[in-house]
């Protein structure tokens, strides 16, 4: 059986409904290259490595030196990137066909061995707090067919690999090689076919970068690029009403009413495909730090580990009040990671109505009838209102018996510490565009070989559900394969593998006469920015 996926396509089942304040305008055919960029970033980029840490900020900023195989536009459209073309040849094969004529930035020629380096690179970085193995896991192996083509063979049917490639960054064998994520940090192996060269990285600070004339792509605005950590939302405000950076990235709910009526700033958001949620740890030695019998003694069994816990934890929670009184209006209450409209999204899941008295009565169900303490772990510069949240949801908890504390870290901290937290609140972008994503890196048993749990840092196993998803991900009719999830979805919520919120909305703030598409994927790209 032969399909031919060809360039644009693939599209995403999403129904964004963008709401744009201000005029979107076309890329100027021929811009004049006068002005620099500076771009007021909420998050923290952690390492300038593409294969590091799949995290929205270091994406960001990767997306801007690095190309992929496959694209995606701002409503989430699989486009061309460093392919041109692709086609499965059979169920367990796909051949890709390479753009000609790229560069890398140190002016060596792009070919197709350096396609076969990256794949063998990505899914295994020492270190990774969260890698990209996941993308990757039906990979078998990749055969280079000259210099312009690249056979990519798999273990299983794989119909998603074209839009999972558009996650993993294409890196030069030549700097790569041999070059840790150090190396990537400095500089030194920071060679990419991007719209922007490698300048600095200040962690914690900034990145700097240059314009890349001779970039395959559409004419780029900017000569120079300059990403501000800027993780204090007031901070960001200030910068942007100052003057002092042109675009802002998830401004405050609470300044957003200003922010549209400021005659000097424009205002852009979309419904994103973020969900913020919290995941218990449901396995391991993690939990005894951080939980606790209800007078502070110390517990012989994970209370997190009962299905009818993780249920009552959700019970409590008045996610509609959080969206109301925190959020103002900035996200939308969930019962499960997707958002309506959204591939594998399911409306037989909503977001559970609060119900105290039926949470107290399961937690005396599992042997709990007078609670237990339990400390939450939240970072205080990455998502919007994050810690406030947690603080409702701790209170929440505590009136059904959970004696909740709060402790809140920054992301450098937090990210590399995520596993020793028995509960803490986490984002997951949904980068597959559909349940996969979380289904494979975040709840999949933890199994590099299979290519699983790349980001679970709760312990959380459950075979069933790997099984589920293994099979509805070799299906290559669409609707069958959203059955397949829409199930393995099902599953995962009925035992409470993690505890969803809500789904954040995407906003961007810059000042007049300049331009940008609000992406669903949250992600603020200096290439894509006009004027």
């Amino acid at each position: 059986m032969t399909r031919l996926v060809t360039k644009k396509r693939e599209l995403t089942k999403m129904k964004t409904g963008l709401i744009v304040l201000a005029g979107i305008a076309s890329v100027v055919a021929h811009p004049v290259l006068a002005k620099d960029l500076t771009i007021g970033l909420s998050g923290t980029v952690t390492s300038i490595d593409p294969h590091f840490y799949n995290a929205s900020p270091n994406n960001s900023i990767a997306m801007q030196i690095f190309d992929r195989l496959t694209e995606r536009t701002a409503e989430g459209q699989l486009v061309e990137g460093l392919a041109t073309r692709w086609e499965a040849v059979s169920e367990t094969k796909w051949r890709f066909t390479l753009r000609e004529g790229v560069k890398w930035h140190d002016g060596k020629p792009f070919t197709s061995d350096d396609v076969v380096f990256t794949l063998g690179r990505a899914g295994s970085v020492p270190n990774s707090p969260g890698g990209f193995g996941g993308f990757m896991r039906n990979i078998e192996s990749v055969e280079a067919g000259g210099e312009t083509t690249v056979t990519i063979n798999t273990k299983a049917p794989a119909p998603t690999l074209p839009g999972e490639l558009a996650n993993i960054a294409i890196v030069s064998r030549h700097a790569g090689e041999g070059a840790d994520t150090a190396d990537y940090n400095s500089g030194k192996a920071a060679i990419g076919t991007g719209a922007f060269r490698f300048t600095t990285f200040k962690q914690g600070i900034e990145v700097a970068l240059e314009r890349n004339a001779d970039w395959w792509g559409k004419n780029v605005v900017w000569n120079h690029a300059t990403y501000r950590m800027i993780s204090n939302a007031s901070a960001r405000t200030t910068a942007a009403l100052a003057g002092d950076v042109d675009v802002i990235d998830a401004p405050a709910a609470t300044d957003i009413k200003r922010f549209k009526t400021t005659t000097n700033l424009s205002f852009v958001s979309t419904p994103g495909l973020r969900v913020i949620y919290l995941a218990p740890s449901a396995a391991g030695d993690a939990w005894k730090a951080n939980v606790k019998g209800p007078n502070g003694e110390a517990l012989e069994t994970n209370p997190l580990a009962d299905r009818r816990v993780r249920k009552a934890l959700s019970e409590a929670i008045n996610r509609e009040g959080i969206v109301d009184k925190i959020m103002e209006g900035t996200a939308t209450a969930s019962g499960q990671w997707l958002p309506k409209g959204a591939f594998s999204y399911t409306s037989d899941i909503q977001p559970p109505t609060p119900d105290l008295a039926g949470a107290k009565k399961l937690l005396a169900d599992a042997g709990y009838p007078n609670g237990f303490q339990l400390t939450v772990h939240v970072p205080n510069d990455r998502y919007p209102n994050a810690p406030a949240v947690v603080q409702a949801v701790a209170q929440m908890w505590t009136r059904i018996g959970v004696k909740t504390n709060v402790e809140a870290l920054p992301w450098t901290t937090f990210s590399s510490r995520k596993s020793e937290f028995a509960m803490k609140l986490l984002g997951l972008g949904n980068a597959t565009y559909d349940a996969s994503s979380m289904l494979v890196n975040v709840l999949g048993t933890v199994d590099p070989k299979r290519g699983l749990g790349a980001a679970n840092d709760s312990g959380y196993s459950n075979p069933v559900l790997d099984d589920l998803v293994s099979k509805a991900m070799m299906i290559y009719d669409d609707k069958t394969r959203e059955s397949g999830l829409v199930e393995a979805v099902k599953v995962a919520i009925n035992d409470g593998a993690i505890i969803p919120l809500y789904q954040q909305s995407n906003a961007w703030v810059m000042r007049k006469g300049i331009s940008y598409a609000p992406r669903i994927d949250e992600r603020t790209l200096a290439k894509d920015i006009s004027e």
